[in-house]
């Protein structure tokens, strides 16, 4: 049954990419034409996120540091909120669609290349995260070979469907996914908070968690941690401003971003309820779906595609938007037909390298350590110094677009940007402390690259 119902899905998934697909540039196929609503940009986000990280990656973590795993949801959350109240609409009138274009509009043309090639590969560890929890999911949920079959029949139907759909096959399959996860994880919450009251080992479990956040193992310095390197990435992503270049306009992106923030509290709590009643397993939320599991059959199938609905939701939105990064700020054109193409081989590579290594979490601190203070802190001064100084209007794009870039020194952003880069990286191998000394380094020169270019006469700017 397992079996026929991954096949029925993986259909859906194509029937729902191949309508409607084509696009005359990679813009359009990035941006699906800018035509998705509050709701739709809410789904989408929330199909996004809630990925490999957020559900096997958190069950592992709750191992390690109890209820306070709830925090990798819940930072997101906050993130989410900051990104609609004061990103989303900014950024959403700015000519761009993806987030080195924003750069090369504030900055230069080197600073979109700059955050396309870090972008580009911090992205490889994003991507390959999803598919590394989907191949653990599978190998879980069917007997011997059969979970490995399936991953690399599924995996390519993800990556199919990506490069056929573009954003609007992605905003199609991501609402079904969100309903379907949202649907397996609040079923599967609803029977452990009934069953305890009948089962003595579930209420025994039930009653042992210690609904505070933090802990020991869990502090606020933690807390401050992983929202700087976390929970950053989702007021300053790729994934998020896909989703804002795809709305209807500022205000459909802050009101998604609100509702899928809704969203990440709701799935954070369910998350971590599933996995500290189910601490025991190899991997507490993958535990449910194991034939040993007192879960009922039905409420583990939701589950079960509840889970493979969110690895391929996020999976098929980090390809694309790597992709279209590749193409439109590294390669500086704008082809739909090289762009599906550069999903495939994306996609390819990123499951070979899933192949190799099932540590989810790790996949995803290598990724974001390269890319917050490389590319999203530094990317955030200037966009603060841009709303504090007025906002888009203050850019006059339609008379003067080299204006914009009086919002920054290109070689001082470069510079700060660069060393946080190179820090990220050297602390993905020697330690979190190179990480946050290069948080410092691209805050510091990229509050100066903003202060220098106040500091020069207009006049002299607008050439």
């Amino acid at each position: 049954m397992t079996a026929f119902l991954l096949c029925a899905y993986i259909a859906l998934l194509i029937a729902l990419s191949v309508r409607n697909t084509r696009a005359a540039s990679a813009k359009s196929l990035i941006t699906g034409e800018g035509t998705a609503g509050p709701l739709l940009c809410a789904l989408s986000l929330t199909s996004t996120i809630i990925g490999g990280s957020a559900t096997l990656g958190m069950g592992a973590l709750a191992q390690k540091t109890g209820t306070a795993a709830f925090w990798w949801l819940g930072v997101g959350a906050i993130g989410l909120v900051l990104h609609g109240l004061f990103i989303a609409p900014l950024i959403r009138r700015l000519p761009a669609c993806t987030l080195p274009e924003v750069l090369r509009v504030l900055v230069g043309r080197r600073a979109e290349r700059f955050a396309g090639f870090i972008i580009a590969m911090a992205w490889i560890g994003v991507t390959a995260a999803q598919f590394a929890a989907l191949k653990t999911l599978l190998g879980d949920m069917l007997p011997g070979t059969t979970g490995t079959v399936f991953f690399i029949v599924l995996s390519g139907a993800i990556v199919l469907h990506t490069a056929a759909g573009g954003q609007k096959g992605v905003l199609r399959t991501d609402a079904v996914q969100a309903m379907l996860l949202a649907g397996g994880f609040t079923a599967a919450a609803c029977w452990v908070l009934s069953a305890s009251g009948t089962d003595p080992v579930l209420g025994e479990r039930l009653a042992a968690i210690d609904p505070v956040p933090f802990n020991e193992r869990f502090g606020f310095a933690d807390w401050v941690k992983l929202m700087a390197l976390v929970g950053l990435t989702y007021v300053i992503g790729p994934d998020m401003f896909s989703r804002t270049f795809a709305s209807k306009n500022g205000a459909a992106a802050r009101k998604g971003a609100f509702f899928a923030a809704a969203g990440l509290v709701f799935f954070g709590a369910a998350i971590t309820l599933l996995a500290m009643t189910n601490l025991s397993a190899g991997n507490p939320i993958a535990g449910w779906l194991s034939p040993e599991s007192t879960m009922p059959a039905a409420i583990r199938t939701a589950l079960a595609f509840g889970l493979v609905a969110a690895l391929a939701g996020s999976a098929d939105t980090v390809l694309l938007s790597a992709c279209a990064i590749i193409e439109r700020d590294l390669l500086g054109a704008d082809r739909s037909g090289r762009m599906r193409l550069l999903v495939a081989l994306f996609g390819l590579g990123a499951v070979v390298v899933a192949a190799t290594s099932g540590d989810i979490i790790a996949w995803l601190l290598y990724a974001y350590a390269l890319f917050v203070p490389g590319v999203a802190l530094p990317l955030l001064v200037v966009l603060l110094a841009l709303a504090l100084r007025g906002g888009a209007d203050a850019l006059d794009l339609d008379n003067n677009l080299a204006a914009a870039r009086t919002f920054a020194n290109e070689r001082l952003w470069l510079a700060g940007a660069a060393a946080g880069g190179l820090c990220g990286l050297v602390g993905n191998f020697m330690g979190s402390g190179w990480t946050y000394a290069g948080l410092a380094a691209s805050l510091v020169f990229a509050m100066l690259s903003v202060a220098t270019a106040f500091k020069t006469p207009s006049a002299a700017r607008v050439r």
